[in-house]
């Protein structure tokens, strides 16, 4: 019992519950994009991120930000595509019986790099958005955080 008081410090407790939660949430990213039609056209997060910024914006402010949008996609559209495959091969990665960590390593670091491409674009779209809307359509997507 010894032996593992010893081994057993708050900093490896810490390291191995991150580990934990890493593997639940890959694995629920996993399943999620694994499901039939999960690769729809158009599904991915980009969508959802301005269809919910747009909720909260005037109509007009909203209709300059889905302008923005349809001007960008096909610029995005390719990414997601790669994005999408590089997931997929860091998934096989991760099946395979014998896991190669240096695969799997550039498998997931060749995924986040596509995945930053696409957030690049989106952070782009609502930089350009937000010099175009309307003041009044600024505030009402801050909300109450500076009041």
């Amino acid at each position: 019992m010894k032996f593992w008081r010893e081994w057993f410090t708050p900093w490896r407790a810490l390291m191995l519950l991150s580990l934990c939660v890493n593997v639940v949430l890959f694995t629920y990213v996993s399943v999620q994009w694994l499901r039939p039609g999960g690769f729809r056209a158009g599904a991915g997060v980009p969508l959802r991120m301005i269809e919910r910024v747009a909720e909260r914006l005037p109509a007009e402010d909203a209709e300059i930000l889905w302008s923005i949008y349809r001007g960008k996609e096909a610029e995005l559209a390719p990414l997601q595509a790669e994005y999408r495959l590089a997931l997929m091969k860091a998934m096989k990665t991760a099946a395979q019986t014998n896991l190669d960590k240096a695969e799997l390593d550039a498998a997931v670091k060749d995924a986040r790099d596509k995945r930053v491409k696409i957030g690049d674009i989106v952070v782009s779209t609502f930089v350009e958005m937000l010099e175009r809307i309307s003041a009044k359509g600024r505030r009402q997507l801050v909300g109450g955080y500076f009041r």
